[in-house]
């Protein structure tokens, strides 16, 4: 799927990593692997990102993974697409919230405070030089702090970035 060599160099330190991935995961999820083969210590990078995410005090944590699912389709990133699709099924939403929040980052099946905050977090990648002052005390009034809101903002340019990434290393037919 990715055009790298396996990291024999660092096997004995990526299989005990693998072991604890495969406990959250059930599998190595194609672009952990890849990231391990690069080195083992961007893997642990990842991974610490991840965690940060998914026991964020204030964002629901599926949050993350909309706003994953709208870059991914806008940008055409096709192992984004997928894997963020089927988590999100996994998750319990159904095929019509993935294809609303694919259309619009502002449908996505959210109460309206965190609605704004996904909306906040594609504007400042996509457009964001227009991003004022004026829309980061909208966000604060909805009790949203100055770090989750660049929480969503980083995990928007992360993602846009590491598509970007894996699209370099994809292989090609």
């Amino acid at each position: 799927m990715f055009m790298v060599k396996e990291n024999l160099a660092q096997k004995d330190r990526l299989e005990k990593i693998y072991k604890r991935v495969k406990l959250v995961y059930g599998s190595i999820p194609p672009q952990m692997e890849f990231l391990g083969n690069i080195d083992a210590g961007y893997l642990e990078d990842f991974l610490k990102k991840v965690m940060k995410i998914v026991k964020h005090p204030n964002i629901n944590p599926n949050l993350f993974a909309f706003i994953r699912l709208h870059i991914a389709f806008k940008e055409g990133y096709e192992y984004c697409k997928k894997f963020n699709t089927k988590f999100l099924l996994a998750k319990g939403y159904e095929q019509i919230d993935l294809d609303s929040a694919i259309e619009s980052i502002n449908n996505i099946p959210f109460d309206s405070k965190h609605q704004k905050l996904a909306s906040f977090a594609i504007k400042a990648i996509y457009n964001s030089n227009t991003c004022t002052q004026k829309d980061l005390d909208a966000l604060e009034a909805l009790n949203w702090t100055q770090k989750d809101i660049f929480d969503a903002v980083e995990h928007a340019g992360d993602i846009f970035r590491n598509g970007r990434i894996l699209s370099a290393y994809s292989v090609k037919a």
